[in-house]
């Protein structure tokens, strides 16, 4: 989830502990993601995901800390920091870039969300009722409509703290078949190196992280921010860990079968299973929201600056009816594409995640905070190298984009 630019300075007596800060950091970055990493490991091969995910998360953690140094001379928001050292047009950039990043875990996670009540209904009904995916996207429109009409994201704090306890259950669930199944049935056909499809982990592994852009807001709010980079370090080193151990353990369980959504290789319609499922889904359908609160308020920010709906009903009602387009618009980009959500996670990463997380901040430090002659070239290597893996990742990701395969569903078996 990405923040607006309005952030409050906190003194250093008043800011979060360093505890919160950790949990902070650790809900910011451990979510849905996780679970489309078996099949990035698929797509790129056991050996090369493993190895290319720890780099990933190493030069994510090394982007964060310049980005933080860069805060640390500018003191502002992501967007207004790229206006204030490169001009408007950066600022476009930057916020044009987190629109679509968060747009796109929106419709990746209605997906999910989708995917596992469909297996719930069919478990509950027999199979005898055979609704499509794309039913299941529309119907969450029941709960997305009302959520994303709150006006304050602390509205959403207590699910958010539910969520969590929901989502660290599916983690250890899907662990715990995993490791299961390779002690019962051995490790499955895997590849060390996939050249065919390696690009598309290329994107996952960007996508993973999705909580970069609450860098800023994180440390601002910390009450100690001098060992912010000792705590962002040890967090990434525990979701670096998660994510290879997920995504290396799931697809040396499942190999070539290995689904878009790891979930769907769990054993079907069992009660663990479906518990599972109702939980983990439950948690990211009450999230979607949250990502969807930073859209809303660029958007509104420009469709309606310094007018507000508190004294004006004619304006809440105008910025009601937007907030429900929004909806359609996610609702309608999910449903077409239910059937390669990979493909889709995996453009999301290449196209706007890669220049969040890769390119921004060495371009950033570069004009704020460089001084010697090798932190400018390092600058600028690591902006360009991040350029090179945006369109290449985005270019492999759209030329595999065709028709995907429908996600697997026990009732054909």
């Amino acid at each position: 989830m990405a923040p607006t630019d309005t952030m409050a300075t906190n003194s250093t007596s008043s800011g979060a502990s360093v505890q919160k800060t950790f949990f902070l950091l650790i809900k910011s970055f451990v979510g849905g993601g996780v679970l489309f990493l078996p099949r990035a490991f698929h797509d790129g091969g056991l050996l090369f995901s493993s190895v290319l995910m720890l780099v990933v998360a190493a030069v994510s953690l090394y982007t964060m800390l310049l980005l933080v140094k860069c805060y640390e001379r500018v003191h502002c928001g992501y967007g207004e920091m790229g206006r204030r050292l490169f001009g408007k047009w950066m600022e476009r950039v930057v916020l044009g870039s987190i629109l679509i990043s968060q747009i796109g875990f929106s419709c990746a996670s209605a997906i999910f969300v989708a995917t596992n009540m469909r297996d719930l209904f069919n478990a509950a009904t027999g199979c005898r009722y055979r609704l499509g995916l794309g039913f299941w996207v529309v119907a969450q429109v029941a709960v997305l409509l009302p959520l994303c009409l709150v006006r304050h994201i602390k509205g959403f704090s207590a699910i958010a703290l539910l969520a969590d306890v929901f989502v660290v259950i599916g983690l250890v669930y899907v662990w715990g078949v995993d490791v299961s199944t390779l002690s019962r049935l051995g490790m499955s056909y895997v590849r060390n190196f996939n050249p065919e499809s390696y690009s598309l982990f290329l994107g996952t592994a960007a996508y993973t992280f999705e909580g970069y852009a609450l860098i800023l807001p994180i440390v601002d709010a910390m009450g100690q921010p001098a060992k912010f980079p000792a705590v962002l370090s040890l967090v990434m080193a525990i979701c670096a860990t998660i994510a290879v151990s997920i995504g290396a353990l799931s697809y040396a369980a499942f190999g070539e079968k290995t689904e878009a959504i790891v979930l769907l290789n769990m054993p079907s319609s069992t009660a663990a299973t479906l518990t599972v499922q109702l939980l983990y889904s439950s948690a990211i359908l009450f999230t979607i929201p949250l990502m969807m609160f930073p859209v809303i308020r660029i958007f509104e920010q420009a469709l309606f600056p310094r007018r507000s709906g508190k004294l004006n009903t004619g304006v809440k009602l105008q910025k009601n009816i937007f907030r429900a387009l929004l909806v359609i618009v996610v609702v309608g980009i999910s449903v077409s594409n239910v059937e390669r959500v990979d493909k889709l996670v995996a453009v999301i990463g290449g196209f706007a995640c890669v220049p969040i997380s890769f390119i921004f901040p060495p371009l950033f430090h570069l004009k704020a905070v460089a001084e010697s002659r090798w932190e400018r070239v390092r600058d600028i290597m690591l902006a360009g190298l991040g350029l090179v893996i945006c369109l290449y990742v985005t270019y492999g990701a759209v030329s595999r984009w065709g028709a995907g395969e429908p996600p697997y569903d026990f009732c054909d078996v």
